[in-house]
Parts: C-alpha cells; structure tokens; sequence
C-alpha cells in the first residue's frame, strides 16, 4: 500500500549523542537519571501547547496513539482494520474497533481532500476494506494526487513537565503499555547526570482526509435489529506523529520556552532527547537519538510520497440517524 506525505518545517540544527545500537530490552541495567523535583502519587500531565491548529468545535476523535507499537521492542503494534464506511458497536468505536458488523450497505461516494488542485472523489458500490484500498490505490496514481500540496505546518504541539520517567504511563491512558514502553526506554538511553528536568513532548501532523457522503436511504438495505448500537466512520484523517523526551539542565520553563519560539536547537550543549516518530500504517514507532533527528522529522516526516501516514483521527455518525458520536473520555 502507498502512502501521503505530510511536511513541518522547523529550524535547523547539528547535534549527536551517544547510545547503543543494541542492547538488552528486558535488562534496564543503566542507572536512570531523575530531576530534583518530587513525585506525584497521582501525576497527570499539565500539557502546554504551543501549537493547536484544532476548532474548538472539533467532533472527531484522536487514535493516534491508542495503538502504536515499538520497533525492536517488545510492544507490537496492535493496528485495527478500518475504513470509511465501517461499522461498529459503540462501545467499541475508536477503542477496540472489534465485532465489526458487515451488513448489507447501500453505495457511497468517497472524497480524498487533496484540495489543490482539486479533490479527488471515489465511488464504493461495495462497502468493504478490500474496496477501500482499492480506492486509496487509485486516488494515489491520480492527477489530483500528483499535484496535491502537502501541509507545511503543524497541526497541534505540546509539552509537559514529566518529573520523572516514572511518570510516562500516565501520560498515556489510552495506551499504558507504550508509556511502559517509554519507561524502560528512558532508563536504558539517558546518560545525562545532572538533569534538572524531564520533559514529555508530542507533535501531530495533520494530512489528507477521506470521507464518505451520507446515503440518503439509509447506511443500511436492510434495516439491523441493533441499528441504535451501531456507529459507522464517517471519516478518516492519516498524518504522523512523534513523541519525545528531553532530559536537561535547563529547568522546564526554560525548556517550553524555547519550544514555544522554535529555537530548541539552543538546547543542545546541556540537554538529551529521546525521539519517536511513527509514520505508516504498521504503527510502530522509530526510535531517533538526537535534536537532528527531530529537525529531520519536522521536515520530511515520512520517507516519500507514497508515504501516506496512518490513522490519527476518526470521525463516527450514529448509523440510526447519523447525528454525530461522542466517545466518553
């Protein structure tokens, strides 16, 4: 499958620190450096944005994280099959996406919002994830995708006061292994001693979108006894993402500062970060080592353009009467 490539340019930088191309996952040996400041029993990150592009008014769902693995690690991605048009029960919308019901659907028409030169629109006479890709395939050798202008800015940013590395699975309630996973990975790969901060950083970038008109009819030819149960995707967003750690001697607002006027390459003498990024459909994150690597990210987040990202939001109509599903948090 190919996929879209989506651009966030920050400044440049020259950085390298040292850590292990391999090593014992299971064998956290190396000693974990920890700021001075105390721990909460009950820590909940206080995220500072310093981008947010997102409406107020936003009704779709992010599942950018709920699902990503680790790459050579001992947390596999657990990637769910969804495409538009895809229907579930609602306790399993955007959480487990599972016992998908397969009904009987009417035809729709399905739209790639390249928007420059022009969208690109589909039709689906059969609702289903090999009809999907068989789509997405087509709207990647068109001429609206040849032309297509990705996006040169962020989508949302933030940063947080992590504390301590302890911390990394609060971060993530919606994914407690990864925050696990980050644990053990900041206690193998921090080498700094004197830190006076941790920092807990995400970025998203926002790409292409793919949506589906609403049948007039009805989803449904034949209408399902569970029909009040059942929510459909309405829509698809793909982009990337990154997730980042920064040890430093720099106390956190100095940190945020530098974030929030895009000059973090000035922390480079006196700080260490820890970066993953995850940008195809497999979901698993790449462990990067430098403040370069960052920068690179930002840039050119995937490799090429066949590159598309993955799912980081979702959208869900109620398949009864196609008001708008609102996950509980």
């Amino acid at each position: 499958m190919r996929r879209f490539l989506f651009l966030m340019v920050f400044s440049g930088i020259t950085i390298s620190f040292t850590a292990c191309e391999k090593e014992d996952h299971n064998d956290p040996s190396s000693p974990e450096p920890e700021p001075k400041n105390p721990v909460s029993e009950n820590f909940s990150p206080k995220w500072d944005t310093f981008i947010d592009n997102s409406p107020e008014d936003r009704t779709d769902i992010f599942i950018g994280t709920e699902y990503i693995g680790v790459q050579n690690w001992n947390l596999i991605a657990n990637v769910p099959y969804i495409y538009v048009g895809a229907t579930f029960p609602k306790d399993a919308f955007a959480t487990s996406f599972d016992r998908e019901f397969k009904g009987n659907k009417h035809p729709i028409d399905i739209t790639f919002n390249f928007n420059n030169p022009a969208n690109y629109i589909a039709g689906m006479q059969t609702i289903s994830g090999i009809e999907y890709l068989k789509n997405i395939k087509e709207a990647l050798n068109s001429e609206e995708y040849k032309n297509y202008t990705f996006p040169t800015k962020p989508y949302i940013a933030k940063i947080a006061d992590l504390k301590s590395s302890s911390n990394l699975e609060s971060c993530f309630p919606e994914n407690k292994e990864f925050g696990k996973t980050l644990e053990t990975i900041a206690k193998q790969k921090l080498e700094m001693k004197n830190v006076k901060s941790l920092s807990i950083g995400k970025i998203i970038i926002k790409g292409c979108t793919v949506s589906m008109d609403v049948p007039s009819a009805g989803l449904f030819v034949d209408t399902p006894d569970n029909l009040s149960e059942l929510v459909y995707i309405r829509e698809i967003t793909y982009g990337v993402t990154a997730y980042f750690i920064i040890a430093s001697e720099n106390s956190y607002q100095d940190v945020l500062k530098t974030f929030k006027i895009d000059g973090y390459q000035n922390l480079k003498s006196k700080s260490q970060i820890i970066l993953l990024t995850v940008s195809d459909l497999n979901q698993e994150a790449i462990i990067k080592s430098s403040f370069d690597d960052l920068t690179v990210f930002l840039k050119n987040p995937t490799p090429n353009k066949e590159t598309y990202g993955y799912p980081i939001f979702c959208k869900g109509l109620y398949a009864k009467d196609n008001k708008t599903f609102i996950r509980d948090n």
